[in-house]
């Protein structure tokens, strides 16, 4: 390992840029990926969201959410930071941030990680056994979720221990400083940390993803369309899982090249440390775009939405029956004008004309009973002893 003054590494983002267009661009840069990635995660949380609402859940939608969650930790709170970051040549921030800001980001990429392999094992055990994975279990997600963000949260506390503000001659940074009675741990640690969270993960998942594309097979009752749909979405996982995959890459070959070499090895280039940064958090605007590119039922559930929120939104501006109201509750008589009665659905989709022409719908017969009840005049009954009646007759 080196000595210490030799494994000084920003932590808090880059921050000794040197050419001025580059602290100009690439704020801008990551400003446009945190707009984008808000915007489209935002809307995958609301219309999965929507989704379990209308009964229509499974465990790798409820995973797909936390993914979309971890993006816009992610986007809320690292992004701005390394934005700020590349602009200044000091850090500004506080002891705290410099000592949570890289923790907190490898957290989230590492839930990220193990939420994608749950979301691989989920996937081929729904194509292997479907009639074990058609209800959702909550209590199951909620259970997995727990454990992935504390194993994300444990394994890199490294990264805040070592995390502390030096001075490097007039400027201010946030560096991970590796003492010299931790370089044994550290070369462990360097070997193990992105086996844990890289390697392993991201390879269970595609091989969960492939083996559920080979292992497939339709049953009779399936149809062409249906199987090709269920292919496209474990093809779309997979792509997920790839894009992270290679998308990472660069920021492990920097993380590695760190920590493994010499003392008169030189350090990463500058190029490498700022595409790894800025791929890993444009990463977080991938999910969505797959989504809207590769799943019908994604698409669908968003024209749906919109459709709920317009008519929602529209109903409280004209006072018009918002959904799940009744529109007409009365019934016509035979022969009288029809008229239309949408009454709410379960799954909320689209109010559905039930009864357009009730008094078409109503037998012929029915209708003729009631008539001939109705106009028919009962008979005078004054007889105050008619029980004598009824026994002579």
């Amino acid at each position: 390992m080196n000595s210490s003054a030799d494994l000084l590494e920003y932590a808090g983002g880059f921050q000794v840029l040197q050419a001025a267009e580059l602290k100009v661009a690439l704020p801008i840069l990551l400003g446009v990926i945190c707009l984008v990635g808000l915007a489209g995660n935002t809307m995958v949380v609301a219309v999965l969201m929507y989704d379990f609402r209308q009964a229509k859940s499974s465990v790798a939608n409820g995973l797909i959410v936390l993914l979309s969650a971890s993006d816009l930790l992610v986007l809320l709170f690292c992004a701005p930071l390394r934005a700020v970051t590349y602009s200044r040549p000091n850090w500004s921030f506080g002891w705290l941030m410099c000592k949570s800001s890289d923790y907190f980001l490898q957290a989230c990429l590492s839930a990220k990680s193990f939420t994608l392999a749950a979301v691989g094992h989920a996937r081929y055990q729904h194509v292997v056994k479907p009639k074990n994975y058609i209800h959702f279990k909550c209590r199951r997600l909620v259970a997995l979720t727990c454990c992935i963000w504390s194993l994300s949260f444990l394994l890199p506390i490294p990264h805040w221990l070592f995390a502390d503000i030096r001075h490097l001659g007039a400027a201010t940074a946030c560096v991970l400083v590796i003492p010299a009675d931790a370089w044994h741990f550290m070369t462990a640690f360097g070997v193990a940390y992105p086996l844990a969270v890289y390697l392993l993960p991201l390879g269970f998942a595609m091989v969960c993803l492939v083996k559920a594309l080979v292992k497939y097979k339709p049953g009779r009752n399936r149809t062409p369309n249906r199987r090709y749909e269920i292919r496209r979405v474990t093809v779309m996982l997979l792509a997920l899982s790839g894009a992270f995959a290679v998308m990472r890459l660069p920021e492990w070959v920097a993380w590695s090249w760190n920590r493994h070499r010499g003392p008169l090895s030189p350090a990463p280039p500058i190029a490498l440390l700022v595409l790894a940064q800025v791929l890993t958090l444009a990463n977080c605007t991938v999910n969505p775009l797959v989504l809207l590119a590769a799943s019908e039922d994604f698409k669908e559930g968003v024209r749906s939405a919109w459709k709920v929120a317009t008519r929602r939104g529209a109903g409280r501006r004209g006072g018009t029956a918002t959904l799940g109201e009744k529109v007409c509750l009365s019934i016509p008589r035979a022969g009288a004008a029809s008229s239309i009665c949408a009454l709410p659905t379960i799954s909320a989709r689209e109010d559905v004309p039930i009864c357009r022409n009730l008094a078409q719908s109503i037998p012929p017969d029915v209708q003729y009973f009631w008539q001939h009840r109705r106009n028919a005049t009962p008979a005078d009954s004054n007889d105050p002893v008619p029980w004598e009646n009824q026994e002579q007759a």
